[in-house]
């Protein structure tokens, strides 16, 4: 046999061995995934037997539109089945809402979610920076979302123009995590603790990642009894970690706990409370709230703060 002939047998024999070894993994991920679906079926078989068994069998079909007319606000028309974990996510959220005071957990039906992006986005485009004097300007945050944090970033460079800063989170009920710890990030020395969201399965510490920040020589943040969540996470953040910080206004809000929103099918969502938030300094403000340094109850904070902003 010649060369050429023996280079040739070796290469279908090693193109086999290849084809038997990837036929072994796929059969090997095959039998994996079976066991998972097999396992996932055992686990959930009461629930998927008494979906099918309601959904598909139970004789009064009235009660049943009455029942989904009443939680999902629509004529299934005889879908019970595709409905039925919204169904079930509707009835379970509102014992858990009962039982535990808990109004942040419930399902959003698709024409709920899709105002409340609509009023979020509307709410964002509230928030302003202004000039109120050649040292100071005012930044006024109305939520958290990626509408305001792409409007801090956007606008670094006009805030870095002055040594004193004003920032207003009245009446800002928080908001999406994330954008607030970005946009933290921005007042903060790099490596500085935001906040650690503390959930069943794990710890999540938020830190100041960039280099480049804002730094002033005065920031006064204006908070009121309105001032939740999010807010009071980035009062928390600034607090903790720079001296030249004071408070003023009113004792926040106190939601030291934290939401997820899942996106299910059909334009579904549900949102349920998964963390406690604390400080940098560990400390959860959940029914507390976060004091002031100066007490002021007046409308005309902003210009209060403006006249003590050179005695601070």
């Amino acid at each position: 046999m010649g060369d050429d002939a023996m280079k040739k047998t070796a290469t279908v024999e090693e193109q086999l061995k290849k084809m038997k070894k990837r036929f072994f993994i796929l059969l090997t991920f095959f039998i994996l995934f079976l066991t998972v679906v097999g396992i996932y079926i055992y686990l959930n078989y009461d629930y998927l037997a008494f979906k099918h068994l309601i959904s598909q069998n139970y004789i009064y079909t009235d009660t049943l539109d009455e029942i989904f007319k009443k939680e999902l606000k629509r004529d299934v028309n005889g879908k019970y089945y595709s409905y039925f974990d919204n169904l079930v996510i509707s009835v379970v959220t509102k014992y858990i809402q009962s039982a535990n005071n808990d109004r942040y957990t419930y399902l959003y039906l698709p024409e709920n979610l899709k105002q409340v992006k609509e009023e979020e986005k509307e709410e964002a485009s509230q928030s302003e920076i202004k000039e109120l004097n050649d040292k100071t300007v005012l930044l006024r945050l109305t939520n958290f979302s990626k509408y305001t944090q792409e409007f801090v970033l956007d606008n670094t460079e006009k805030l870095d123009d002055y040594p004193y800063l004003i920032l207003d989170l009245r009446d800002n009920y928080g908001g999406d995590i994330d954008a607030m710890a970005r946009i933290s990030d921005v007042f903060l020395p790099k490596g500085k603790i935001i906040a650690t969201d503390r959930m069943r399965i794990f710890n999540r510490i938020y830190k100041a990642k960039h280099k480049d920040m804002l730094e002033y020589e005065r920031i006064i943040i204006l908070q009121n009894e309105n001032t939740a969540s999010a807010s009071e996470n980035m009062i928390a953040a600034l607090k903790d970690n720079l001296e030249n910080v004071t408070l003023l206004g009113q004792t926040t809000f106190g939601k030291g706990i934290g939401q997820f929103t899942l996106p299910l099918r059909r334009g579904y969502a549900v949102k349920a409370t998964v963390l406690f938030w604390d400080t940098p300094n560990n400390i959860n403000i959940q029914g507390k709230g976060i004091s002031p340094d100066i007490f002021y109850d007046g409308e005309d904070a902003v210009d209060y703060a403006l006249s003590i902003i050179d005695d601070i």
